[in-house]
This record gives C-alpha cells, sequence and structure tokens, in this order.
C-alpha cells in the first residue's frame, strides 16, 4: 500500500503539473497529446512502482496478481489527486472551461449534422456530467480503469515467481 501510494502520488502530482503547464502555454483542451503524456506517466509509475515492489518489500519474487494490484492502486492514488487538480482547475483556475467545453461540444454536434433537440439534450448531459463530483469519481475511477488495463500487460513482464529452489520462503 505504501508503495502504491507513493508512486500513485508521484502519478497523480507529475500529471497535474503537466497539464498546468499545457494550460497555461495554451494548449487546446481538446489536443490528445497531454492525454498520451499521461498514459506513458502512467505505465512508467506502474513499472517503477512494481518493480520496487517486488525489490524491496518482497525479496525480489512478485505474483501477477500482487503486480495487478500494485498497478491499480497506483493509477487509484494518482486519479485522486489528479481528480484534485480536475475539480480546481474548472471551478478555480479557469472558471469558464465548462462553457468553453460546452460551445465546443455543441459546434461538433452541429458539424455533424444532429437535429437542434438532440443537440440541446447532448448538452444538457454534458453540463451535467461536468459538475465537481462527477469530475473527481471520472477521473479516479477512469484512472484506474486505465491503470489496470496497464498493469494487466505490465504485471506479465514483471512478475517473478519464487521457486522451490529459492533460499526465500514462499508467499502465501
Amino acid at each position: 500500500m505504501k508503495v502504491a501510494m507513493t508512486f500513485g502520488a508521484m502519478y497523480g502530482l507529475s500529471a497535474s503539473v503537466i497539464g498546468l503547464i499545457f494550460f497555461f502555454i495554451g494548449v487546446d483542451f481538446q489536443s490528445k497529446i497531454p492525454q498520451y503524456l499521461n498514459y506513458i506517466l502512467l505505465i512508467l509509475f506502474i513499472i517503477f512502482g512494481v518493480k520496487s515492489y517486488r525489490d524491496q518489500d518482497l525479496g525480489g519474487f512478485i505474483s501477477y496478481g500482487k503486480s495487478l494490484g500494485t498497478g491499480v492502486l497506483i493509477g487509484v492514488f494518482g486519479g485522486f489527486i489528479t481528480g484534485i487538480y480536475t475539480v480546481l482547475l474548472f471551478t478555480v483556475i479557469d472558471p469558464g472551461l465548462v462553457q468553453k467545453i460546452l460551445e465546443a461540444s455543441q459546434q461538433q454536434l452541429i458539424d455533424k449534422g444532429m437535429p437542434e433537440d438532440q443537440i440541446q439534450m447532448g448538452l444538457s448531459w454534458t453540463r451535467k456530467l461536468m459538475s465537481p463530483v462527477f469530475l473527481f469519481l471520472f477521473s479516479v475511477l477512469g484512472s484506474a480503469f486505465v491503470a489496470m488495463v496497464f498493469s494487466l500487460i505490465v504485471s506479465v513482464f514483471m512478475k517473478k515467481e519464487a521457486t522451490p529452489f529459492d533460499s526465500r520462503p514462499l508467499d502465501s
């Protein structure tokens, strides 16, 4: 848990700082570059976190399940911090960001040729989902889900099971 909290906090703070940098240099909020950069960061922090847990706490051995669980927890703790950042971004740093997103969404729906009543319904739902509570929950749950997907893959390479010939007793 300590390793997951530490690496999750490092990931969350790093992702938040990168988000602020992109915000202040004026990168469009619909740009995929910050999102991809955050994915890379998450993968790196999962790898380093699982490796640290395996090598320092478990004597060099880790099961697939423990590796997966550690990676997901890193995502949860990181998502908690990025959730706080996201709420602050939308409520304190740039309260007009919700309106900018709604306007961009409306233009995209108009460009697709959707009828006005469907556009208004879509914007109504978008407005509801942009509340601080939903923003925070989406951040935590989204980060946990993405961390689970990445951890499923990372754990294949990070697991190292003890054999009967190892001098260390097997974990239960």
